[in-house]
């Protein structure tokens, strides 16, 4: 670290290292421009490769002319009971899509009410309600625009008649709608939110600034490599790419935080610039060094999850905060050693150089709440835990829930139409299943099929199969829609996924059935999560503690932070069904929720203790473990505090999105960082601490196996000298 603080706060160098990022930035620019069209958001890029659903999309797309298809349904209603001229609507709607040709590109011809030959399930009982079916190819990326191109054909109202396009067709241009340029909406708001808090928090223009400058610098170069990342074929999701914003916002602004407290405690004491930066980050930087590495490696962990949706996560969140870690040591430490006092304006008064000013170690509001805390650690740590096992009671709320009705956070007209489709037909009807029958010794029969209809139509939770009339190009396999009763996209619903399978598992000799789609691949989403995280905490543990081990010389230490972290984490996300169940609403939440909850809390978490226990470290060689912790609280708290309320800040951004999924999460995160800035790091940790006293450092001692004392602190060999 002695040698890299050498080179980024030089005297020469320091301008090289800028010059260095920023023809990284313009070489990098234009190749991050161009990662949006290269995110897959494809059912296959999600779902686990060993998914009988995988399998179903992969026969689908190789066998079948048309390929794995979508559905949407333009549903009619009139209270009054459809009309003549209802019907003529209806007929002429059905007839302009048919020949819009590649503006809405059919796989085959609309099933249309009331039509010679239609099937009487697509008109309600009592009249009132109708709904025309269309296919078309699966396409995430043009189905919206296919969306839009309907409704801009059928209109929403016609005399009186309501007409809503829902089903997968529906929700993909209504998602469009909502989710359409949210990168940049989100970049905007969490660098406006950024920006205040800093401002509020510093007061000077160029200090507050400059953490987002590195941000901004850093997340282009990482847009680069993830834009290169995938194009060696990897699968990168948009849902990793705007994850990607906040986070690197969060941990950039945390290593920003941190430097600059420490430079500014320099400044006091030295009054050369670059001695102050040099001194600064030979102290810190170990410090953004081990926090960067916590979180990008437990970020890595996911890439060994089953689920698509998780392991692409995994690569680019680690790239990203990779790159926010190696600016925080370059970038960051040359733009301040450039910007010097001048960076403090308008209060450069508190960075003049004062060397008999008292010690931000031995004042203010953190060191008395240390005080406080360490009068009497045993009630203070029996009280958290006691508090946060109770949070932890919340988990006997936790339900898993993708209910049709409360994916968006705004009424929009899929949804809509899904009430009203659901009034009067089986609420399957938004998203049919397929079952894949298939002979292995020649050609599928109609037999077979009508044997497999009658066995699906015994199925408890099966509201009816229907034979599609497709078959894959070498005869051998048939499809079938399967609607089912429930919501398909319910847990209640999802259990009669296993006994459909079942029943069509074997259907007599050489013939087999393959469930997919609909249902089945939210029930194969949802055995992959579960199993993903059962493989993810303890190993993503097994590497935070590893490294804790390392940075804090210690084997106890690490045991003791990962029990705090656990903890906050098993309360966090219990008061956070509390809230989403009871307060919200919501019937429940995402099953991959506590999955990325996890990683980000307990990665972005630890970067506190990190910030916390090294400091204590460093303090403890001089004066003792006790002492060390209320000079480490001290030192630290305006950083941890300032920290946590913008890393808080950055991913409540996400709770202003219309969409349940981000809320949650937003919600989640920032309720779980704010236990660790304002509890865990300021009453449990100290507490738990000041109990073990020394042992803490086991197999170590608070100076690294030598005797505690008081000792002056020693000038770093070979920093820069003259003024500044």
């Amino acid at each position: 670290m002695r040698a890299l603080a050498s080179i980024v706060t030089g005297r020469r160098t320091k301008w090289l290292v800028l010059l260095a990022w920023v023809i990284a930035f313009a070489a990098m620019m234009p190749l991050g421009s161009k990662l949006a069209d290269e995110t897959t958001d494809d059912t296959a890029s999600y779902l686990p490769q060993s998914a009988e659903s995988t399998e179903v999309v992969d026969i689908l797309d190789s066998e079948f002319p048309n390929g794995e298809t979508t559905v949407g349904l333009i549903v009619y209603e009139n209270p009054d009971g459809l009309t003549a001229a209802d019907k003529r609507k209806i007929a002429a709607d059905a007839v302009e899509i048919e020949r819009s040709g590649d503006e809405i590109p059919l796989t085959r011809p609309p099933a249309v009410p009331f039509a010679r030959g239609a099937p009487s399930d697509l008109v309600a009982p009592n009249g009132d309600v109708a709904y025309t079916v269309l296919t078309v190819p699966t396409n995430f990326d043009e189905s919206a625009d296919w969306g839009k191109a309907v409704r801009d054909i059928t209109g929403e109202q016609a005399d009186g008649m309501r007409i809503l396009l829902t089903g997968d067709l529906g929700f993909a241009t209504d998602a469009e709608e909502v989710f359409g340029d949210l990168d940049t909406k989100l970049l905007a708001a969490t660098v406006l939110l950024v920006l205040v808090l800093l401002g509020l928090i510093y007061r000077a223009v160029l200090v507050a600034l400059t953490p987002l400058i590195v941000v901004f610098f850093s997340y282009t170069v990482a847009t680069a490599f993830v834009y290169l990342y995938a194009k060696s074929g990897a699968s990168v999701s948009s849902n990793g790419t705007t994850i990607l914003i906040v986070l690197m916002f969060g941990v950039g602004t945390d290593y920003s935080l941190l430097l600059v407290s420490r430079f500014r405690e320099e400044l006091r004491r030295v009054e050369d610039k670059h001695e102050a930066m040099h001194r600064a980050l030979r102290r810190t930087g170990t410090t953004i060094l081990a926090s960067g590495l916590t979180v990008a490696l437990a970020m890595l962990v996911l890439a060994l999850a089953d689920t698509g949706l998780t392991n692409s996560l995994g690569p680019v969140a680690a790239i990203g905060v990779a790159c926010a870690f190696v600016a925080g040591l370059t970038l960051l430490p040359a733009l301040l050693t450039i910007f010097g006092r001048t960076g403090f304006w308008p209060r450069r008064a508190l960075v003049e150089c004062d060397p008999e000013h008292p010690s931000v170690a031995r004042q203010g509001v953190w060191r008395r709440v240390g005080d406080r805390v360490l009068e009497r650690p045993l009630p203070a740590l029996i009280v958290t835990v006691v508090v946060f096992a109770g949070g932890a009671l919340g988990l006997l709320a936790y339900k898993v829930d993708y209910s049709t009705t409360n994916f968006f956070k705004k009424s929009v007209d899929s949804v809509e139409g899904f009430d009203v489709l659901g009034e009067s037909f089986p609420a399957g009807t938004l998203a049919p299943t397929t079952v894949l029958v298939e002979r292995s010794d020649g050609p599928v029969t109609r037999s077979d099929v009508a044997e497999s209809v009658q066995t699906l139509d015994g199925v408890n939770g099966v509201a009816r199969a229907t034979p599609t009339g497709l078959r894959s190009e070498n005869g051998q396999i048939a499809s079938i829609d399967l609607i089912l009763e429930g919501d398909p996209y319910v847990q209640s619903t999802f259990d009669a996924v296993p006994r459909i399978r079942d029943a069509v598992g074997d259907l007599g000799p050489g013939v087999r059935g393959l469930v997919g789609g609909g249902s089945a691949i939210q029930y194969d989403y949802d055995e992959a999560i579960n199993s993903d995280l059962r493989l993810i905490v303890p190993i993503a543990l097994a590497v935070i503690a590893v490294i804790l081990a390392l940075l804090l010389w210690s084997l106890v230490a690490p045991l003791v932070l990962i029990a705090s972290v656990i903890l906050s984490f098993l309360c966090t996300l219990g008061l956070s069904m509390l809230f989403i169940r009871y307060v919200v609403g919501d019937p429940g939440v995402d099953a991959s929720l506590p999955t990325f909850a996890f990683i980000f809390l307990v990665a972005l978490g630890i970067d506190y203790t990190i910030f916390l226990m090294a400091r204590v470290r460093e303090e403890s060689r001089r004066h003792g473990t006790r002492e060390g912790m209320l000079r480490a609280l001290a030192a630290t708290g305006p950083v941890i505090t300032s920290a946590g309320i913008i890393l808080a800040g950055t991913f409540s951004v996400l709770m202003t999105l219309p969409v349940t999924y981000t809320f949650d999460l937003g919600f989640m995160v920032a309720l779980g960082i704010l236990l660790d800035t304002f509890i865990v790091r300021t009453i449990m940790v100290p507490a738990a601490v000041e109990l073990i006293g020394d042992r803490i450092w086991w197999p170590s001692t608070a100076d690294r196996g030598g005797a505690v004392r008081e000792r002056p602190e020693a000038e770093p060999a070979g920093a820069p000298a003259g003024g500044s």
